[in-house]
């Protein structure tokens, strides 16, 4: 930030941007597909009854802020075929826009609580609060750090834009009247499909909408009041005693 203080970038560390201009112009967009991407895939809805997961009560929340962006694949040659990445971009730009850096998140994890992690709170003030996540996964973060000194032409250096991303970019956003494919969306889809009598087999149609309404109760009734179980607790001592053993032998 030192470096470039006329970069004007949504990080704290910048010191230039204030909650306005954080609602003027997002600094987070996330990609979902919109009902329609889904609906005109080759298969329709069918081949992404597993893959999506965004209750119609988080849409509705996040509607009016500009942040959802269509989810294009990328290249052409997968266009109509759902995505089922998990991918997150951090850009920074240089103060005179010649160079873009910052890191790429690749992983297996979903954007859920499970994956992220809750905080849970002590019911003792002696006791820190903790973070409970769920599911340990593997994930990568490639980095590109921002042009030194000593090479003001970036002759010899990556930008982050040189990383292609396996949707397109920038990524449309949503315009008035798009709505995303969330589990009630594709149910509501799934009756227009089966009305038409078009596509989908009654079985077909019955376990598709078994399958979208299981996933968002299931969604929707989650809360955080998380307890902590002793097969959990074990588990986790034990990733952490392997961690611990790794880097013993590495020393």
């Amino acid at each position: 930030s030192c470096q470039y203080p006329d970069s004007n970038e949504s990080d704290p560390a910048w010191g230039c941007w204030t909650s306005a201009d954080e609602l003027n112009r997002p600094s987070i967009k996330i990609l979902f597909p919109t009902i329609e991407t889904v609906k005109n895939g080759r298969h329709g809805i069918w081949d992404s009854r597993h893959l999506l997961s965004l209750s119609e009560r988080t849409w509705q929340r996040l509607t009016t802020t500009g942040i959802f962006h269509d989810a294009i694949p990328y290249p052409c040659e997968r266009l109509g075929y759902p995505m089922h990445v998990k991918v997150a971009r951090r850009c920074f730009q240089s103060g005179n826009g010649m160079f873009s850096f910052g890191w790429i998140y690749i992983g297996s994890h979903n954007f859920s609580p499970a994956a992220w992690g809750n905080t849970l709170l002590s019911s003792s003030e002696s006791k820190a609060p903790k973070l409970h996540i769920c599911n340990y996964e593997l994930g990568i973060i490639l980095i590109v750090p921002p042009p030194v000194l000593s090479d003001p032409d970036g002759r010899n250096r990556f930008n982050l834009d040189d990383f292609v991303l396996p949707f397109v970019m920038p990524a449309p956003e949503y315009q008035d009247g798009d709505r995303p494919a969330t589990a009630q969306a594709m149910r509501e889809a799934c009756v227009e499909v089966t009305s038409s009598k078009v596509f989908l087999s009654e079985d077909a149609t019955e376990e598709l909408n078994e399958d979208i309404l299981d996933e968002e109760v299931n969604f929707e009734e989650s809360d955080f009041n998380i307890q902590e179980s002793e097969e959990e607790k074990i588990y986790a001592e034990m990733l952490w005693g392997q961690v611990d053993s790794a880097e013993i032998s590495v020393k």
